[in-house]
């Protein structure tokens, strides 16, 4: 099994120049270290213009920092969690542009509302959308309609079903 990691790979950059000045051809000591020729042919050119700073491993750029910290994030959730009504909007609904309000508000720090998203998802929240209803519709009728309307046709539609299958 072939080891991973930078220190791995560093360890079979440092085995390869003693091999090539020893006078083994690239494709050899390619077989012997379980990589490609060209892998091998890379790292012979970086030695030659670079010289043993070519064979350190180049460690990837971890990216920006976060602008809240994880104290910040811990916080904000909970503020998420009392709600859009606690924090003085008129509805419970939270969008992008509430939280990035909430965020210059209590922090004092200014995100995107195209950034709210990946935040929302790394504190464990998922984007909801509201179910749409007619503003016409009349709440009270539609409960009166299920209550008693919606039972009685369903008694008549049992009592079809039983009566076709007596009279076969």
């Amino acid at each position: 099994m072939r080891l991973k990691g930078s220190n791995a790979v560093e360890y079979r950059f440092t085995l390869i120049i003693p091999l090539y000045k020893e006078g083994k051809k690239q494709q050899q000591i390619a077989t012997l270290l379980g990589c490609s020729q060209a892998w091998v042919s890379k790292v012979l050119q970086r030695y030659k213009v670079q010289g043993k700073r070519g064979l350190k491993v180049k460690v990837r750029a971890r990216g920006k920092k976060p602008l809240l910290c994880a104290a910040q994030v811990r916080r904000l959730k909970t503020l998420l969690l009392k709600g859009a009504l606690r924090q003085g909007f008129t509805t419970d609904n939270w969008t992008r542009e509430r939280i990035v309000r909430l965020i210059e508000k209590h922090f004092g720090i200014h995100y995107s509302a195209a950034h709210i998203s990946r935040l929302m998802r790394r504190i464990g929240f998922t984007v909801q959308k509201p179910k749409r209803s007619s503003f016409k519709k009349d709440h009270q009728q539609v409960t009166r309609w299920k209550e008693q309307t919606l039972p009685v046709l369903k008694k008549k539609g049992a009592n079809r079903r039983l009566s076709a299958t007596l009279l076969r």
